[in-house]
Formats: C-alpha cells, structure tokens, sequence
C-alpha cells in the first residue's frame, strides 16, 4: 500500500513508519521536525517537511495528489500538555486545523482508511476506569483539540462515502526516543543529574496507565489494515494503573540512584488529574490486540539503552540505525 503518514518523525510516528517501510510498503512521510528527528525516518520514505498549523491547503494537497495514498495515519500533533495550555492557538491551529487539510487533501485521493491519534485526556478528570462509551468531558487544550479532530474524522466518514476512520485514545506512552519531558524522561534527567541530594519531582500521588510505544504501533498498524466499520474510537493502553511514585522508584532502582524521591509541591500542576486508566476489552475483541509490554520491561529496556549509550538523552535513542530518507520533489 501507500502510506500518508503525519508526525512521522516523532515518537510514535517513527515507530509506525518504520514498521511498515519495512514490511514493504511505500511511505510518504510529514513532518515540520519540531520534535522528531528526520534521521529517524527509513531511507525508503519519501520525506515532505510541512507545518500543518501554517501550511495551506492547497501546499498538502498537491503532496497528498502526487502521492496517492491508499491510507493514511494522522499522529502530527502538539501534545505535551502545559506547552498547549500555554499555546493554545498553536495548538488548535495544528492539531485541529492540521486534522482538516490532511482530511480535506486525503479528498482526491484513492485513501480509504485513516487512523488518528487520539488521546484518553478527552475524558472527564473523574477516578474511574474509561471507557469509549463515557461522554467526553476534556479538561484540558490538548484534549479538547483531540476531541474535535476525533469529530472531525467521524464527520468525514459519514460524508465521504469511501473512507472510514479509527480514532486511537492513548494511555501514557513510554519507551526510547521520546520528544518531550513527559514524566519518565523527566525523572531519568533528574537522576542523571547528581548535583543535589534527593530527586525532586512534582505531583507522586497519581495513577497512570502506561503503554510501550511498541504497542501503540501494533495497534496502529492492526487499526490501518483491519475492517473496523465507518468511525470506531478504541482505548489504546496496558489497562494495569500504576501510582507515579512506584514508576519514579522503579526508575531509581534500575539507575542504581540511593538518592530518595521528594514530592515537591511547587511543581505541581492545576491540571494534573488524580487518576487516568482505561478499559481496552474493546480493541482486545475488534483488532485482536493486546500489549506485550509490561510497564517494567519496559523501562529496564529504556534504562539500559539510555545507560549503554552513556547517558545519551532519551530523545538520542533508537531501536536501529536509521539512514536520511529521500525528500518529495516539488513539480514546480
């Protein structure tokens, strides 16, 4: 097939395009590398660098035309959270209006399917296990512009008679070459760092769902190649909600850090929620998914990749070598 992916020099991205420029498929990659890194992407890909919160509609359907996909997997998107309640326009400008061009350009082509990546922020901040049938209550910019791209694509679905689409709600990924100071890499910086006596982090007392980064691709690509009907929404996460505090320690113990973990009040947010976990039974009976990583698997891997590489930044990591990929030729 041929593969429109947004964001696919990111953290997720990267992964997704990669698997399937491996398995053969033709790839068309865009990206505005503000968070990923074009050395991530496979020789294989054609690269296009757009920024879909400034481009126009015109610059990403001629892309989208030339190139034809028969799919498309949307993850371009600002998310990390404090950065998008501080800049909320650009965050509506591309995580909402992006969503627009790329579904609006995915219009002439042959595109049948489009996967989207979504976000479990877009429930309510109330202490329970999430499912897709709960009303939407988001309490914060980022989710709220993934739940207007989520309504977006079922919108395009019910009007374009041949594209269906898959809005994937993410848990917390985790895994190597993560973009942004999301909680894990945080306190892996803050253990590198030995300047102080005890490790200082914010708010300990939540409960996340944590998912390998590996997973959310298997569950991307199962969604992308899969008959799931015109617009499903589908939980993307490990199901197992684990308090912050035992995640911190168990990063201070693979490190080897005697150093003890403080709750440090002043770095707390107002939007920290108390609690994020979902139920996935659903993608486990549609798509036959389930997740091969375990929260603490995960991190020892991440640790020793991360210490192998004599305390690189997490951002540095990576699964393989990965060659420059070939740029899209303009027809101007």
């Amino acid at each position: 097939m041929r593969i429109l992916i947004t964001g696919a020099a990111g953290f997720i991205g990267s992964q997704i395009t990669r698997r399937l420029a491996r398995d053969g498929h033709e790839i068309l990659a865009v990206d505005n590398l503000s968070f990923g890194l074009e050395s991530s992407l496979p020789e294989a890909a054609v690269f296009k660098r757009l920024n879909l919160g400034t481009c126009s509609s015109a610059e990403l359907m001629e892309v989208a035309e030339e190139f034809q996909p028969d799919g498309a997997v949307h993850f371009a998107a600002i998310h990390f959270i404090p950065y998008c309640m501080n800049h909320p326009d650009e965050t509506f400008a591309t995580n909402v209006r992006g969503t627009e061009l790329v579904l609006r350009a995915l219009e002439r082509t042959p595109a049948r399917k489009v996967v989207f990546a979504s976000t479990m922020d877009v429930y309510a901040a109330v202490d329970r296990v999430h499912r897709e049938t709960d009303q939407p209550a988001p309490v914060n910019a980022y989710g709220l512009s993934k739940l207007l791209g989520e309504d977006l694509l079922a919108y395009a679905t019910r009007t374009n008679g041949r594209l269906s689409g898959v809005a994937l709600r993410f848990a917390n990924a985790f895994g190597p070459g993560e973009t942004n100071p999301h909680l894990i890499p945080d306190a892996l910086a803050r253990m590198r760092d030995r300047s102080q006596p005890e490790i200082r982090m914010g708010y300990l007392g939540a409960t996340r769902d944590f998912i390998h980064i590996a997973d959310i691709a298997d569950a991307a690509i199962a969604a992308l190649f899969q008959d799931t009907g015109r617009f499903e929404v589908f939980n993307v996460a490990s199901s197992v909600p684990t308090p912050v505090r035992d995640v911190v320690e168990i990063l201070r113990r693979l490190v080897g850090d005697p150093r003890p973990v403080v709750e440090d009040q002043k770095q707390f947010r107002k939007f920290d929620r108390p609690s994020l976990s979902a139920d996935t039974s659903k993608i486990r009976s549609a798509l036959g998914w389930t997740p091969k990583w375990s929260l603490e698997e995960g991190l020892r891997d991440l640790v020793q990749r991360t210490l192998g590489a004599e305390l690189r930044p997490v951002s540095q990591t990576a699964y393989a070598v990965r060659p420059q990929p070939r740029r899209l030729r303009s027809r101007r």
